[in-house]
This record gives C-alpha cells, structure tokens and sequence, in this order.
C-alpha cells in the first residue's frame, strides 16, 4: 500500500464515523404560539439521560446514540409542556416545535419579550413549592453520624518540615566539626529514637477530630430530640463546629436562617420571599439524574453583606425541590471563623420525598501565623418516615447522651462509620490512642501525682504548691511567696497566704474550701474569711454555701468604672452568710439566702494617693457601727428554656422567652442586736431578640418597692450608681448620671440597646469596607420619692478584632443625657467588649 493511501483511509473512515454519528441527531428550533424563538426550553428523551436546553435563539441539537423511538418531553417556565414522539434512524431528524402559553404559570410569571435568566423563574417557582417541600413528611426518625476535623494549615506544616529539616543541617555542620571524636552508637540510635518521638506529637498535635453517633428525632415543624450513642474525642474539641444537631439548622427552605453561633444577623436564604432583592441568579446548566432534571444555579449576592451567601443551589424540575446547596458564608458577617462554607446534599424517598442525607461544613480561622482548617461531614441514614411518637416524647429536653456513649470502643466506630478513616486520619488517632493509653495508665497518673506533690522553687516562688491524690478525687493548693501580695486591695497592698481544698466524689458532686488571711500592710490591720460550697446535685446546680470573714463589703455591686475607686463605695465588713440554690423545675431557679453582718465606717482609714483625685470628694462615708440581719429569696424563671442532658450535667441552649426575676429581701430588728427593719420587693423582666436582618435588641424594665422602711441605713437603699466621664458602662445601666441616686420607695427603669450588627454600615459602599458595627439605645429610670427623671440616647461605632482565637470589640460612642434636675449634656465614651465563645455572647 503506499504511503498516501493509508492516511487517506483513516481520514474516510473518521468521516464515516462523524457522519453516521451526526445522523442518529434530532435538532431544529423551539416557538411559542406567535412564532417567537424560545430560549432555555429543557429538552429531554423520557426513560433516558439525553438531554439538552435551547440556545439564545431556540434552537436545540440531541445525538443519539442508539437508533430507535423516542419521547421528547420539552418545557419551559411560562409554557404547557409537550411531549412528542420520534424516530431516529441513520440519518439527521429535523423537528421544530411550538409551545401554547401556560395560563397558570402566566399568572406567576410574566412573560417578556426580552426575557431574562430562567433562573428566576425557576427560584421564584421554588419559592412558591418551598412551603410543600418543607412539610413533605410529618415526623421521621434516623441515624446521624458526624466527624468533625481540624487541622493545622499545609503552610503551617511546611513552616514546621523546614524547621527539623534546618535542624538536621545543624546536626550535620556539628557532625563535621565534631568528626574525629568517637561517638557512642547507643547516643545515635537514642538521638535518632528522639527525632521520631518528637515527629510523631508534632503529628498528633496536627489535628483533632471528633466523632458522634446519635439517632435524630424530628416532628413538624420544629420539634427534634436527639440521643446520642457513641461520643469519642481526639484531641481539643473546643473549635470544631456541628459537634450536635442542635447547634444549628440549615434549612434552605426558611426565610432566614439563624446560626447565632456563626452569624450575628440571619442569613437570607437563596429561596426568601424577597430573594431576588438579596441575589442575582445565573443558570449555568442542566443534567439529568436518572428522571428528574436538575438547574444548576449560581447565587451571588447584589452586594456584600453580613447576611447572605453566595455559590450555587440545585433545583428539582417539576417539584422545585433542592437537590444540593454549595454556599459560601460573606467574611464580614462570621462571628469567630474566618471563611465558612455549608455544602447539603437531599436524596429521594418514597418517590416523592426529598430529604437531607449529607452535611459537609468547612471552616478556616487563624492563631498568630498559624492557620487552622475544619471540616465537618454529617451523614443521615435509616430513615423511618411519618413516625408516631407518644404525646409528650418532644419537650424541652433537645438530646441526651448516655453514659455507654463516652465508653465505645474501636470495633463500635469501625463497625458503624459511613466510610474509612484514611490513612493519616488513622495514624494520628493511633498516636492520640496510644498517648491517651500512656496519660490514662497507673503508672503515668501516679507519676503526674508525684510530681505534682513535689515541691519546688517554682512552686514557692510563682505558681503555688498543691498536693493532689487522683484516687480520692482530693486537691490541695496553697498560693505562691507572689501570690501572697495583693497590689490593688482597697487601702493599700495586702500580703497574705491563701488556701483552696477540694474533694470531689463519684456521681460528679464536688465540696470546696477556699480560706484566706491578710494584713495590711499601711493599715496594720487583719482580714480574712473562709467559704465553704457542697454542690450536691451538678445536673440542677443544687449547691450549699457558707462563708464567714471580714473583709471590704462593696455598696453598689452593679458599678461604673468610677464606682471602683469611689471611696464612699465602700464600708467595713464582718459578716457570716450561709446559701442554698437550685433549680425547681426546668428553667426555675430559687436561690435562698440568709446573713449577719457588722458595718462599719472606713473613715479612719488610710488610702494612697495615686486614684485619690480621680473623684470629687473622694472620701469614705461616716457612720456609727450597726448590725444587721437579712434574709432574701431570689426567683428567676426562663420559660421553655431548651437544654442537653448529659450523664451528670445539663447543658443549657437558651430560650426565645425573656428571663422573668423577682426577690425579697427583709432586714430583721433585734435578732443579734440588729439594727434595721425593713421589706423590699424587686422585679425585673429581661430580652433579648432578633430583628429579622435588622440586628439584635436587648430590653430590660425593672420596678420595685420598699414595703416597709421602719429603720434603714444607706447601704439598704436602692441605689443607681453615678456614670462615668470616659468609660461606657453597660447598657442596662445609665451613662450620665453625674451623682448616685438612692430611693427608699417606688422606682422604675427602663434599657434598651440595638446592635445594627452591620445592617447600616452595609449600605454605605465604602464605609462597610472597614468592617464597623453600629448600635443605639437608651436608659431611663424615675424615682418617685423624688419625682427623678432621667434620660439619655446614646449612638455607637465598634469595631472587632482578634487576639489569637480570642475575639474583641472596641467601641466609641457619643451618649447625650440627662434629668429634669439637671442640664443634659453630650460626651464621648469608649468601652471594650469580648467575646465568650464557650456561652457565644458577648459580654453585652
């Protein structure tokens, strides 16, 4: 053959193929009844995966691969769908359809004739099936299985690799050096031994991880249990996220979604009423899953905010159903972690049912140079639909985990995880396994114990000595030849020792002893006092105490910043108090008080001179010595408060209802020579709530009398602190006030502060940019006594920023107040605000 034919014949047969192939194709163009080209109609063969959507000008092409008969189902938003049939054969069908306008679907959608992304009406048609899907099933009950990571950063890892590789550089430059000296074998094999043990904890240290079996209980709309059957830890667990299905719900369905623990505005869900006011959404494709057609949809935000999200929702033709969710979370709303993601995957039952099967959350936050990423997989199966549960099974009891979770062994995790660990995942759990084996052995606990119980330098001089005995659950500790000191005690420097003894018992209840001693050195004068705590039931908090001492009794506990260096703040106090609290039932908690004081004045007492001018007038009260005797019984009540039940413990998740709380306090004449006769009744009422995307409003209102005022002495009063100059105070405390104010009758206050949580700032193109947060409130109290009226209106900016892991807020504000017996005035306040990831709050 010569050398031309060949590529001739290759060149033929290629043809052939792509003309064979081009023939078993069905193409034309798609009309509507006034023979307008339709684009983005959803073609598809019924029974088959073939598929396409028309172009810009409606025009469609399908290959086949085999020939035979066919159905073509094609729809469009806004037209009645058709089904047609055809035969491919070995040659190329041209088929042009029409489709009839849909008389239902034109009363959801207007048709224009410059139509834009089908997106849209597909999410507005999700929009309006939402209410269905959310509610395709009244109840079910399945297995959840959760493993939550993290792990230190690859640049993190290479930072550490390039350290031992420059260490192994090192040991050869010294090797060099030192070569002519013989050297021991055994000190290389045990140098050698050092390098993998070292190797091996910076493994370990790489990564913690958390895995969690429970079995998920739900009925609409909103009632869910959970007990969880297998809880194992490796590692801290202190940052990972989703270790419960209680710590937050992503349902794509609901309007907003709140995850206080991420975000401090709800979230705007891509299928929001008002959705197309959030996003702008793209149709990047279509496939097919066996029958169903899925839109693939892009969401990006209109612009960026603190509560939106932004990647892509997959979208059911025919039900509107989501399929899965890939959405990313805006930086500037996260509370804690620097970069979060939520990936959610539904699945068919029953033919009609779409449920959630797959969770996967991704999360990055940063320590000094080091970067930290998270991954949690929740995986739902064995679904048992339309289950029915006993009337009262749902309450406010949201999981329980049993004691057997904490006990699992290996073979349980192998035996129920979804997948395989992998293989770095089971190295670095074989080396936690075993270090835990070593910490958790006889040997290694009595060694801790031994040099603990050790006493050194370091101990006498900084950290204190403690004798510790882990099988009697008995601790010790006496405080350092530096802790002895206390530099910032009222009248001066205090030197004294102070020791703490604890014994703690099987079922999780605890005694306590703390006692102290301490002389004054500009006084020369003694103090101390001893406080004894027996927590007998930890699950309700049940506790006794007693404490007996003198000391610095503080007047107005609720104070300013001025209040502390405010001498008239402060009386001398010996005193003997015994306590009892617990919870009654869920969410009521009773706390029951008795004490025996003796006051007296401050007077002769000596201060230093460095805050003494900090304050007008800053001298303590003058007064005779008096006894007293009171009693108070303090109620508070959280209705519906949600909780976890742990073995010994209960974990409390809060309330959506405000915290209701009364006391009474008496003051008894005569009984050991008491000196004071009187009655007051207190109550307050205490919310916090969220404004949809508005930010948060925390209120109080507050009144209560004086009963009876027979004989009384200042510090019996109620007393509303003065405000500082420079310092912000909290909110549910007023900021102006420019001298103490104390009543012995009728009193009302009022406190409000609006966190815009970026609500504002959003708007405002490049101001947002600077990631700043405003709020606004006010306080108002009257004393009728008095006819005393006060106001103030105060207007903030605050800004966060992150220490380590720790984040803080920093805040300006311009208060304008005042009363009706004084002149209003306006002044600039700061204040610094943290952030307690362990009660997700901020401090206010």
């Amino acid at each position: 053959m010569k050398s031309y034919q060949k590529p001739l014949i290759l060149f033929l047969a290629f043809l052939g193929i792509s003309t064979v192939l081009n023939s078993q194709s069905v193409s034309g163009f798609v009309y509507s009844s006034e023979n307008a080209p339709i684009p983005y109609v959803n073609i598809y063969a019924k029974h088959t995966d073939i598929g396409t959507t028309t172009d810009e000008q409606g025009r469609y092409y399908i290959r086949f691969i085999e020939e035979g008969d066919y159905e073509l189902v094609i729809s469009a938003i806004g037209y009645e769908t058709r089904v047609i049939k055809i035969v491919v054969e070995d040659k190329e069908v041209v088929k042009n359809v029409w489709l009839n306008n849909s008389v239902m679907q034109l009363e959801q959608v207007e048709v224009k004739a410059k139509r834009r992304d089908p997106a849209y009406e597909i999410i507005n048609l999700a929009i309006d099936a939402k209410k269905d899907n959310n509610k395709q099933v009244n109840s079910y009950r399945c297995q959840v299985y959760i493993k939550a990571k993290e792990n230190i950063s690859e640049k993190e890892k290479r930072r550490r690799e390039k350290e031992q590789e420059q260490e192994e550089i090192e040991d050869i430059r010294e090797d060099d050096v030192v070569d002519e000296i013989e050297i021991d074998p055994a000190e290389i094999e045990n140098q050698e031994l050092q390098k993998q043990k070292a190797e091996r904890m910076r493994l370990a240290n790489s990564m913690n991880m958390a895995e969690i079996k429970l079995e998920l209980n739900y009925q609409y709309p909103k009632n869910r249990k959970e007990i969880r059957t297998g809880f194992e830890k490796y590692g801290s667990t202190y940052d990972l996220f989703f270790l419960s299905t209680t710590e937050a719900e992503f349902n794509f369905y609901q309007n907003l979604l709140r995850v206080d623990v991420l975000n401090e505005l709800p979230l705007v869900s891509p299928l929001n009423t008002t959705s197309v006011l959030t996003y702008k959404f793209k149709l990047e494709e279509t496939w097919f899953e066996g029958d169903n057609m899925i839109y693939h949809i892009k969401v990006t935000p209109r612009k960026k905010g603190n509560a939106s999200f932004e990647g892509y929702i997959d979208i059911i033709f025919g039900s509107y159903a989501i399929r899965r969710v890939d959405l990313a979370i805006d930086k500037g709303g996260l509370m804690y972690y620097d970069n979060f993601r939520v990936k959610q995957e539904y699945e068919l039952f029953e033919d009609s049912i779409w449920m959630v099967t797959k969770q996967e959350f991704y999360y990055e936050t940063k320590e000094g140079r080091t970067e930290f990423s998270g991954q949690t997989v929740v995986k739902y199966d064995d679904f048992e639909l339309n289950v029915g549960y006993p009337k009262k099974y749902f309450n406010n009891e949201l999981a329980v985990t049993t004691q057997e979770a904490y006990e699992r062994d290996t073979g349980y995790w192998e035996s129920i995880r979804p997948e395989p660990l992998t293989e770095e995942e089971q190295e670095i759990i074989f080396i936690k396994d075993s270090i835990e084996a070593i910490f958790t052995s006889e040997e290694y606990l009595d060694s801790i114990d031994a040099a603990y119980n050790k006493v050194t330098l370091a101990d006498l001089g900084l950290w204190g000595p403690g004798f510790f005995n882990r099988d009697k659950k008995r601790h010790i500790w006496v405080n350092s030849l530096v802790g002895l000191t206390d530099p910032f005690a009222v009248g001066g420097v205090r030197f004294g020792p102070y020791f703490m003894f604890y014994k703690g018992f099987e079922n999780k209840t605890g005694f306590s002893f703390f006692g102290n001693v301490n002389y004054g050195i500009r006084n020369e004068d003694i103090r101390g006092n001893i406080y004894i705590n027996y927590l007998y039931n930890p699950f309700k908090l049940s506790r006794v105490s007693l404490s007996v001492g003198r000391g610095v009794d503080i007047v107005q506990q609720d104070m300013s910043f001025i209040g502390l260096i405010d001498r008239s703040n402060y009386v001398d106090a010996k005193y003997f108090h015994i306590g009892h609290s617990t919870e009654l039932i869920n969410g009521l908690y009773l706390n029951v008080s008795a004490s025996l004081k003796e006051h007296s004045s401050l007077s002769d007492y000596k201060f230093g001179t460095l805050v003494e001018n900090w304050v007008e007038d800053n001298v303590p009260r003058e007064f005779d010595l008096y006894n007293l005797v009171t009693t108070k019984i303090a109620i508070s009540y959280v209705p519906f408060k949600k909780y976890m039940r742990e073995p010994y413990r209960k974990v409390v998740l809060g309330s959506k209802w405000p915290t209701i709380s009364v006391s009474y306090t008496k003051g008894y004449p005569n009984i050991f020579n008491s000196k004071v006769d009187f009655d007051f009744l207190e109550a307050s009422v205490q919310q916090k709530i969220k404004i949809s995307t508005f930010g948060t409003t925390t209120a109080k209102i507050g009144t209560g009398k004086f009963l009876n005022t027979n004989q009384m002495f200042y510090e019996n009063y109620k007393i509303f602190p003065r405000g500082d100059n420079w310092f912000f105070s909290s909110p549910m405390q007023n900021q102006m006030v420019d001298s103490t104010i104390y009543t012995t009758d009728w009193f009302f206050e009022a406190h409000a502060v609006h966190h815009f949580n970026g609500a504002l700032v959003n708007n405002i193109p490049l101001v947002k940019k600077l990631k700043l947060y405003t709020l606004t409130g006010f306080n108002y109290t009257w004393v009728a006594e008095t006819n005393y009226h006060y106001l103030d209106y105060y207007f903030g900016i605050e800004r966060t920023f992150r220490i380590q892991r720790q984040r803080f807020r920093v805040g300006v504000y311009f208060v304008y107040g005042g009363s009706n017996m004084s002149r209003a005035r306006p002044t600039i306040q700061f204040s610094l605000n943290h952030y307690d990831k362990r009660e997700k709050s901020w401090d206010y």
